[in-house]
């Protein structure tokens, strides 16, 4: 049986146009934990992420900071594809991934002859570079209950349900969001008091999305 697609953008190619840039594609895997894109490595590659959870980091100062995280259909820097300069942030699996790594040339050939399709693509990468300053704006000002919150939210559309499996530790948790172990088991034990989610072992559910949403939003 053929398995949809994760890539909505798909849907703005005609079906030979989609197939011609399957075509010239290549599936990479990588573990949990392994180095998808490094700091400092030069953006020459169309990457989308067919299965499993990234996180995006940049290094100042010998310090890491996570500003982002891309889910299963999501691009990979994708406002840094068509420039063949530096990368100035990493990408980091979380869980073990699958990543579609496409033709640059036939990509762009396809940008070229498809109007509705270059202009969704202008569009997607407008929203992205809007959506990484308004991170980036507001990151020192976000709470461990904001960023916990956004993480779970990722978490949901990786698995596609509200109810999962925590691919890691606290203390892996704690680390990909920047935040001490302490701090992140306190605010998921707050999470599960207020009834916003539930939390047994390694298993969590989901039980307030609504109300991860405006904590996310505002925190």
């Amino acid at each position: 049986m053929k398995q949809p697609s994760p890539y909505t953008w798909t849907s703005h190619l005609t079906e030979s146009e989609r197939q011609e840039l399957m075509d010239s594609s290549v599936i990479v895997s990588y573990d949990k934990n392994d180095v998808i894109i490094k700091q400092g490595s030069l953006a020459s590659q169309i990457l989308a992420l067919e299965q499993g959870m990234v996180k995006l980091n940049f290094r100042e100062s010998g310090k890491d900071t996570t500003f982002g995280f891309g889910s299963s259909g999501d691009f990979i820097g994708l406002m840094c594809s068509f420039v063949k300069k530096k990368l100035e942030f990493s990408a980091i699996a979380i869980t073990p991934c699958q990543v579609r790594v496409f033709d640059r040339d036939v990509f762009e050939g396809l940008i070229g002859r498809n109007g509705a399709f270059a202009i969704h693509i202008v569009t997607l990468m407008s929203e992205l570079i809007n959506a990484a300053v308004h991170k980036l704006i507001t990151l020192k000002h976000r709470n461990a209950g904001g960023a916990l919150a956004t993480f779970l939210l990722n978490l949901v559309k990786v698995f596609d349900s509200e109810q999962m499996t925590l691919p890691f530790t606290r203390e892996e948790l704690a680390h990909t969001l920047g935040y001490s172990k302490e701090s992140i088991i306190n605010t998921l034990s707050d999470f599960q008091k207020d009834g916003f989610v539930s939390v047994s072992g390694k298993n969590l559910s989901i039980l307030n999305r609504s109300a991860l949403e405006n904590i996310a939003q505002m925190g």
